[in-house]
């Protein structure tokens, strides 16, 4: 009985973990007319989200790039629903999704070369830019920017994943 508690005890502090790692980020893809979503990462695609329409979408738990999209999290402004049934898992890659940075006063921002505020700068802005989540740890996202040049850590705080509005 009490390794059935403790098993039960871990399962529910592992979803807790994953889920808390979550993050909202909107589709933001310039190539074609579709964002895949696949049963696996990298594998059968099982739906397609428009890419001109404003979706956006929580998702956890990246690997190489791929993010886990979070049940019935995939939500379109007006009134779109997704076709993803629930309790399964489905997958986005990072380069068909972005977030952009709140820095609407015009606060200088940084990429990081690791995941803490003693990390090495890699790349100071000021203005509002999008970025493509990569990575999450600890309150802080790898991002890349759209142009590919630079890749690093930020803080999570900083950025909103609603492609209609700002996240104030």
């Amino acid at each position: 009985m009490k390794k059935a508690c403790l098993f039960f005890l871990f399962a529910i502090l592992s979803l807790a973990s994953a889920h808390a790692q979550m993050m909202e980020v909107f589709i933001y893809d310039g190539n074609g007319s579709y964002s895949n979503v696949r049963s696996t990462p990298n594998g059968k695609i099982v739906d397609r989200i428009p890419t001109n329409q404003d979706a956006m979408l929580n998702v956890y738990a990246p690997v190489n790039g791929w993010w886990e999209i979070a049940d019935g999290s995939y939500f379109v402004p007006d009134g779109g629903m997704p076709r993803l049934a629930a309790a399964k898992s489905y997958y986005i890659h990072h380069s068909c999704i972005a977030v952009s940075t709140r820095n609407y006063g015009g606060q200088r921002l940084q990429l990081r070369k690791t995941p803490s505020a003693k990390g090495a700068v890699v790349y100071s802005f000021s203005q509002e830019i999008n970025l493509r989540p990569i990575d999450i740890k600890n309150g802080w996202v790898k991002v890349k920017t759209l142009d590919g040049k630079y890749t690093g850590w930020i803080q999570q705080e900083w950025l909103c994943g609603n492609s209609v509005t700002n996240c104030n």
